[in-house]
C-alpha cells in the first residue's frame, strides 16, 4: 500500500480512481464520485475520516498494475472534490 500523500500528484479526481472507506468495524463501502449527486456521498465519507471512524482507500489504475493508496492527506482530497 502507498501513501496519497507521500505520492506528491495524486490525481484525486481522475475517472478511473476507484474511492472505498474501511469502518472502525472492517466493514466496506466504496466511494462514488461520478456526478455532482453523490457529493453527499463524498463529503459523509471524508467527515468519517476526520472522525477517525472509517479510513479512505483508492485504487490508482495503471497501464500494467493497478495500486492501492491509503488517502492520508485528507486536506487535498476535500480541496480536490470541494468539499471545503
Amino acid at each position: 500500500m502507498r501513501s496519497a500523500q507521500e505520492a506528491g500528484n495524486f490525481p484525486y479526481k481522475m475517472s478511473t480512481v476507484c474511492y472505498f472507506e474501511v469502518d472502525e468495524n472492517g466493514s466496506l463501502s466504496q466511494v462514488y464520485q461520478k456526478n455532482k449527486s453523490d457529493r453527499p456521498k463524498v463529503l459523509e465519507a471524508y467527515q468519517r475520516a476526520i472522525n477517525k471512524t472509517a479510513t479512505l482507500y483508492a485504487v490508482w489504475p495503471g497501464r500494467w498494475s493497478s495500486d492501492l493508496f491509503i488517502i492520508d492527506d485528507l486536506d487535498a482530497f476535500a480541496k480536490a472534490f470541494d468539499l471545503i
